[in-house]
């Protein structure tokens, strides 16, 4: 309710569900809600009041889960939120997001593969946060740990004890943080490689986990040997913060080989990976696709759409066109529900 141009509503979904309607009809918008059950924000804008309809002073969704519980979230144009877990309010974002598992896949997703590594980082510490009970507090520490080493950067003088003090604790978190993030990487990479068969058939593409340092040396000696560097930069340049993963084929890095189709069928096979780990760790997830038909042919989109009903997760489809997606899901499996949005407004066509 509130948000966007979306009427204020309420719908049912099934395992598989298709969102189709002109563009500005309000597609996305859903999708939109429903993300900020997940992440408490929108993958849209950065400022609240953006996703706020017209004429409003706040936007709310709620969701009751199959499992049981019940999610709400509230905001409002001043950017403050509140969130709802069975009836009773949360404060810690981290709490409420674990219930439901998220995976958003948009036309801007192919920016993971060519954009910094900030992106590529958190596709494992995703899976991290919600397969390593551990890893929120010791990722939290790590940041805790990286501030404070950047704002020692800015001063004209540091005592030795205080660069002691914060690097070797970087050091620790980010050795805990490294293995962490290998052994997810290692299980990860099963699946992906299952996904690539599936969605990327010819072509073989290498994955790489990089450290973001020289894991055969101690941290705390880097930092100390690269401080004038990073005072002249402004910030640390080593540690599990600078953590990425590398993408190559045999003619070169995916980023400068792969079609903007192919790539976004490889963040497809990534992203739908973590899902299919998370099920085997018996957590369910659900699959966010804005726009699917976009950048791919029809052999492309039966491929994804057989992927996706393989995964036996909830998966929320949007598109411009239903019959670029819909024919072709509804032969796949007959459960699907077909949804029309018209300027905000949603209707039940099927299912």
């Amino acid at each position: 309710m509130g948000v966007r141009n979306l009427h204020p509503s309420s719908f049912s979904l099934s395992a598989l569900n298709v969102f189709y309607g002109l563009n500005g009809s309000g597609k996305s918008s859903i999708l939109e809600s429903i993300y900020l059950l997940s992440t408490g924000r929108s993958f849209r804008t950065t400022h609240a009041r953006k996703m706020i309809q017209e004429g409003q002073s706040s936007c709310t969704t709620f969701a009751r889960l199959h499992q049981g519980q019940q999610l709400g979230i509230s905001k409002n144009i001043k950017g403050q939120q509140i969130l709802k877990r069975n009836g009773v309010q949360v404060v810690n974002m981290a709490e409420f997001a674990y219930d439901l598992p998220m995976q958003l896949i948009h036309p801007e997703t192919m920016d993971l593969i060519e954009s910094g590594s900030k992106q590529r980082r958190q596709l494992l510490d995703w899976l991290l946060f919600y397969l390593e009970p551990t890893f929120y507090e010791v990722w939290q520490r790590y940041q805790r740990a990286l501030l404070q080493r950047n704002a020692l950067l800015k001063l004209d003088k540091v005592d030795d004890v205080e660069w002691l003090v914060w690097e070797q604790e970087l050091q620790q978190q980010a050795i805990v943080l490294h293995q962490m993030r290998l052994a997810i990487f290692e299980q990860w990479l099963f699946f992906v490689e299952q996904s690539l068969v599936l969605l990327l058939p010819q072509i073989e593409i290498k994955i790489d986990y990089l450290a973001g340092f020289d894991v055969e040396q101690s941290l705390a000696l880097q930092l100390q040997e690269t401080r004038l560097k990073d005072k002249q930069r402004g910030f640390t340049q080593r540690g599990a913060h600078r953590a990425d993963l590398s993408f190559k084929t045999d003619m070169g890095l995916a980023e400068l080989i792969l079609s903007r189709g192919q790539k976004k069928l490889l963040v497809c096979a990534l992203k739908l990976a973590q899902v299919a780990l998370l099920q085997a760790k018996n957590k369910t997830c659900v699959v966010l696709i804005d726009d699917l038909a976009s950048e791919l042919d029809v052999l492309a989109r039966e491929r994804l759409l057989t992927a996706l009903i393989g995964l036996q997760a909830q998966v929320i489809i949007t598109t411009v066109e239903a019959d670029s997606v819909w024919l072709l899901l509804n032969k796949l499996d007959t459960r699907a529900k077909l949804f029309h949005v018209e300027q905000g407004e949603i209707l039940l066509q099927h299912g």
